[in-house]
């Protein structure tokens, strides 16, 4: 079995595999113990383990389906070898708790043998380690000074309009379907409903520029020529939509155009990278006052590691588009 708290990828998935796909590929509420007994399952994959929330509980579960049991030990528990692929700096809402030390206590529970693999590089950006080394520099993951050198494989770039990169992502989206897309910090309005024409709302307008998110899970009646927001990342028509962390989590493109908005900003006093939770629009993100800068740096570690090939940035602070210019090579 196959489980992952994100929507996007799952059906991604299911619809990859075609009939019988939503058998193997499920999301984790599947694995509660009043559905699954111990060991179970002879192998359970938890992909975007980082995702896992304390507990199985929400709004629409059934009164004989909840309990206190800990999402962890469920994931465990269940099946014969569990095994969880987990980036713990991918955590961005402060109800998803998954951690490596987590999955330890809770195999240490069970009495489970622990064996723990290092994946010490990805096929992402080119397998360039120099790029997502510099990412983590910049961001604060480390105290390393690291200066972003060009590089011939992997195209990073920072535009002054987000326009210029629209235009690349499009004629990147008609050599290859599917091969590019943009996304954005969560820092415009999500309209819940079509405009009086029966269009998307383009919530996320920069001078010129303006485009619609995703499609709202609230929108029944999808407007022709747009999908529903999981389908985002994998149908064609994804293309004309800006995507968010929450649709992009897990995915990958050839090339990836990030929006980085006012969240993420510099203290021009002190020049020290920080957090502006005020220009953020995201309603589970207001709640993590304590963690909110930890979360909008690793959004964005998280976003601009999306592209296989290249990466192209726009910022609407130019403080902050100086800080990340001030460690490129000229």
């Amino acid at each position: 079995m196959y489980g992952c708290k994100s929507k996007p990828f799952t059906s991604g998935l299911q619809k990859l595999v075609g009939r019988g796909g939503e058998i193997m590929f499920s999301n984790l509420f599947r694995f509660i113990p009043s559905r699954t007994k111990e060991n179970e399952f002879d192998i359970l994959l938890i992909d975007e383990a980082h995702r896992i929330e304390k507990n199985s509980n929400h709004q629409y579960t059934k009164p004989e389906d909840r309990t206190d049991m800990p999402q962890m030990e469920q994931l465990v528990r269940c099946a014969k070898t569990t095994v969880f692929f987990i980036d713990d700096r991918q955590n961005v809402r402060s109800s998803e708790v998954g951690s490596s030390d987590l999955i330890r206590e809770a195999a240490l529970k069970y009495t489970a043998e622990i064996h723990e693999v290092t994946l010490e590089t990805q096929y992402r950006c080119m397998g360039s380690n120099d790029y997502l080394l510099w990412i983590e520099s910049v961001l604060g993951y480390s105290n390393e000074e690291r200066i972003f050198r060009k590089d011939d494989q992997f195209d990073f770039r920072i535009f002054s309009s987000p326009q210029e990169i629209m235009d690349i992502l499009n004629e990147k989206e008609k050599e290859k379907p599917n091969s590019a897309r943009m996304v954005a910090g969560f820092c415009w309005p999500w309209s819940n409903k079509t405009d009086s024409n029966g269009e998307l709302v383009k919530d996320v307008k920069i001078g010129d520029f303006a485009m619609p998110w995703e499609t709202h899970e609230k929108i029944t009646s999808i407007p022709k020529g747009y999908v529903r927001w999981y389908e985002w990342a994998y149908r064609p028509e994804g293309i004309k939509q800006v995507g968010c962390i929450y649709t992009a989590q897990g995915f990958e493109f050839d090339y990836i155009g990030v929006i980085i908005g006012n969240d993420l900003c510099v203290d021009v006093s002190s020049g020290r990278l920080g957090a502006d939770i005020s220009a953020t629009k995201d309603p589970m993100l207001r709640r993590s006052i304590d963690n909110f800068e930890k979360h909008v740096k690793n959004i964005y570690r998280t976003l601009l590691t999306r592209g296989m090939k290249g990466c192209y940035v726009y910022f609407t602070d130019k403080h902050t588009e100086e800080y990340f210019r001030e460690r490129m090579e000229n």
